[in-house]
């Protein structure tokens, strides 16, 4: 790469008029100079960039989930869909501290599900044990308390593009000041 770059700057330099030749010049200098100093870190910068073992193995875990999850799963938000693998004792690539879905007795979460709306969607969903409260044809959206272990079945459909936990207002909290 480095060669390439340095020959296509070469050409350049002795295609153009002598009076940007110097500043041609100047600018190789300026690039060879920053590779040669970009290759000597310290040996403590290599350190301090690297992760522990177990960080590395998390990761991995769960990129390798991510990669495996079915097209439905693909479909659901990753913190849905973490909830409902934890609620069925999955544990491979599962993140092991709590995921803060709120759960409604009946075993609901608010989503927002981004699909085409229709009627055959809606009544879809109230058959899967969910409650709709808003549906937009126009922003083609669907706001539902819907079953956590009903997601992947209502994800699989073609009609339903995203399933994700519900966006909230937000305000700014606190008197202005000057």
């Amino acid at each position: 790469f480095r060669r390439v770059l340095f020959r296509s700057v070469l050409i350049k330099l002795f295609m153009k008029p002598p009076a940007s030749v110097l500043s041609s010049f100047l600018l190789i200098v300026c690039i060879i100079s920053g590779f040669w100093f970009s290759g000597s870190s310290s040996a403590q910068d290599k350190k301090d960039q690297l992760i522990g073992e177990e960080a590395a193995r998390q990761i991995q875990a769960l990129a390798q989930e991510k990669r495996a999850r079915t097209p439905a799963q693909k479909k659901i938000d990753s913190q849905l869909l973490y909830a409902l693998k934890q609620k069925r004792g999955e544990t491979r690539g599962v993140p092991t501290e709590p995921i803060d879905i709120k759960l409604d007795p009946e075993g609901r979460t608010l989503v927002d599900i981004s699909c085409i709306v229709s009627e055959r969607l809606l009544t879809r969903i109230e058959r899967l044990g969910g409650n709709v409260l808003t549906s937009s044809e126009k922003y083609h959206t669907v706001r539902a308390w819907f079953p956590l272990n009903m997601l992947e079945n209502l994800a699989s459909r073609k009609d339903v593009r995203y399933i994700m936990p519900p966006s909230e207002a937000m305000t700014n909290k606190g008197a202005i000041k000057n």
